[in-house]
């Protein structure tokens, strides 16, 4: 029994390691299984979602110089001050469009670059 034990815990501390192969924050849309599917098969996607991660948005106010009016794709309720990635904003890149999101309540916005410029 003891070793029966023994060797729950030990599977349980490999499974919890293996899981921590990725980016907590492609767990939001991609399950263990399709990530490390995608990490085998399309290296380049994978890579490119994690740089992703960190450069596709950017939150800042809204520009007021003339000139620069902002054509918005929507808007989003959030809260600024904290973190978010395209993925837990529920936002899908463009291959070539920039896109703006007003942040309901603030003069700020969501910027996010095209895929083009995340490469």
């Amino acid at each position: 029994m003891k070793k029966l034990f023994s060797l729950v815990i030990l599977l349980s501390f490999f499974t919890f390691g293996y899981s921590q192969d990725h980016d907590n924050r492609l767990l939001q849309k991609y399950s263990v299984e399709e990530l490390d599917k995608m990490k085998s098969n399309s290296p380049n996607e994978y890579k490119f979602l994690n740089t992703a991660l960190d450069k596709a948005i950017f939150i800042g106010e809204i520009p007021q110089e003339k000139g620069k009016d902002v054509k918005f794709d929507g808007e989003l309720e959030l809260d600024p001050s904290k973190e978010h990635t395209f993925l837990s904003l529920g936002i899908v890149l463009k291959d070539n469009e920039y896109q703006y999101f007003k942040i309901i309540g603030t003069d700020q916005m969501v910027g996010v670059l095209p895929k083009s410029l995340i490469k």
